[in-house]
């Protein structure tokens, strides 16, 4: 029980939270100035979304490198091992 109020108080927080949250004051700015004219079109905003694009997603590719190495290193292991099972001595 304690655990369903703890997820339906998420839900309503997560369902508020957008509607009340502001974006900090860099990115504030940066939409404020991109309403520029045609002419003087400021590519920073873009940037800036590139940008945070690009933090998010090297770790987690990196991450998912790393696991898939390691879930590659234990199949080959454990065919090894199958392997070698098959092929010791009956003694």
């Amino acid at each position: 029980m304690r655990w369903i109020r703890l997820i339906l108080l998420s839900l309503a927080v997560a369902s508020v939270a957008p509607s009340t949250m502001n974006a900090c004051p860099l990115c504030a700015d940066a939409i404020a100035n991109s309403a520029a004219a045609d002419d003087e079109k400021d590519d920073f905003p873009a940037a800036m979304n590139q940008s945070i694009y690009l933090m998010l997603g090297v770790p987690y590719t990196a991450f998912g490198i790393v696991g898939f190495m390691i879930y590659r290193g234990c199949r080959k292991n454990d065919e090894f091992r199958r392997g070698q099972e098959s092929e010791a001595p009956i003694g």
